[in-house]
């Protein structure tokens, strides 16, 4: 009660202060003595901006979740390609397309960035979390050695597989066998939005847990259409 009488007395002070002063030196007055207040209400407003963000997040549904890594030229704007393909599958306000286009993944590195990307990917993945991963021809090589994968020709229907039938790519997947772990985008909407028309394409692999294999199958038919959307 006594501190807080004290600051009482302390804020009368000052109210009575400001009134003998002009503008400008209320202005000053402000700053020299309440800039620790303003600092720790900043820090609150901002950690209860976080929070709220975290508990709206938590109450809606995630309907596919995907990760682009090393894209050098921009070709996978997530915050745009999420809110696009959340048009196209009419999503309520109650669920969400989360896909993170910050990765960049170099094999043997030990800068922090490249070491925290890496364990990013393997924490979603141990997590059963993430349904698809847009990265390098070399990284698709080593994560299909890694990481449980769809065959591609088993999960695409017949249509679809045919149409990327060129685009499929074979390699041996974790237990050895060859199989259509991932499909290239090149020729995909998002290659004709390179920075660079010599840009190396990347390759999308599915996990094999993925719980949205209708909204993977979707957003496969999203990135070929013929006529992407404006």
């Amino acid at each position: 009660m006594r501190f807080l009488q004290r600051i009482r007395e302390s804020f009368s002070k000052d109210i009575a202060t400001l009134r003998t002063l002009s503008f400008t030196q209320k202005l000053r007055f402000i700053l020299d003595y309440y800039r620790g207040y303003a600092f720790i209400f900043l820090c609150l407003a901002l950690a209860g901006f976080y929070l709220g963000d975290v508990w709206m997040q938590t109450r809606r549904e995630t309907v596919l979740e995907g990760f682009f890594t090393n894209d050098e030229t921009n070709c996978f704007p997530a915050d745009q390609i999420a809110k696009e393909f959340s048009r196209v599958l009419g999503l309520s306000s109650k669920q969400q397309v989360v896909f993170d286009d910050s990765l960049y993944i170099q094999r043997g590195s030990s800068i922090d960035y490249h070491t925290a990307s890496q364990s990013k990917i393997v924490a979603y993945v141990s997590a059963r979390e993430l349904d698809f991963l847009v990265t390098t021809r070399e990284l698709t090589d080593y994560y299909s050695k890694t990481f449980p994968l769809c065959d591609l020709e088993q999960l695409l229907p017949s249509q679809l597989a045919g149409q990327l039938k060129d685009n499929l790519y074979y390699i041996p997947d974790s237990q050895g066998v060859t199989k259509a772990c991932a499909v290239s985008l090149e020729g995909s909407r998002f290659s004709k939005g390179a920075a660079s028309h010599t840009a190396a394409p990347h390759y999308l692999m599915v996990f094999s847990y993925t719980q949205h294999p209708d909204a993977v199958i979707r957003f496969l038919e999203y990135a070929f259409e013929k006529d992407p959307l404006p």
